[in-house]
C-alpha cells in the first residue's frame, strides 16, 4: 500500500504542474505569461520513496525546477507550490474579467 501512495504522488505532480500550464496559456489577459509559465513547474519539498520497500524520507529545504529527476526504484515527487499559486492567479483572473463583463453588460441592459 505505501508503493501504491508513492506512486500516486510521483504521478500527481507533473500532472499538477501540466494542469497549471495549460490554465496558464488559455487565460485571456494574464500579463507576465511566460514568468507564470515557468512558475507552473517550480515545486517545493521533495519527497522520495524506494520501490523496492517502501522506505521513503522527506527533504523539506528543496526547491525543484521541472520536478526531482527521475532515479530507477524510487518514486520521486515534490510538492507543485508554483502550479497552484498559477492557478489561483489565473481563476482570479478569470473571474475578474467575468465580473467586469458582466457590470458593461448590465451597464448595457440600463442604458437602452
Amino acid at each position: 500500500m505505501p508503493q501504491l501512495l508513492g506512486l500516486t504522488a510521483a504521478l500527481l505532480c507533473p500532472l499538477v504542474m501540466f494542469v497549471g500550464l495549460f490554465l496558464v496559456l488559455r487565460t485571456p489577459g494574464l500579463k507576465w505569461r511566460i514568468a507564470w509559465a515557468v512558475l507552473c513547474f517550480v515545486g517545493v519539498g521533495a519527497f522520495w520513496m524506494r520501490a523496492s520497500d517502501g522506505a521513503w524520507g522527506f527533504v523539506p529545504a528543496a526547491i525543484n525546477i521541472l520536478g526531482t529527476g527521475q532515479q530507477a526504484g524510487f518514486y520521486k515527487a515534490s510538492f507543485p507550490l508554483g502550479a497552484l499559486v498559477s492557478m489561483f492567479i489565473c481563476v482570479s483572473v478569470r473571474r475578474v474579467r467575468l465580473q467586469a463583463a458582466q457590470r458593461r453588460d448590465d451597464a448595457a441592459g440600463t442604458k437602452t
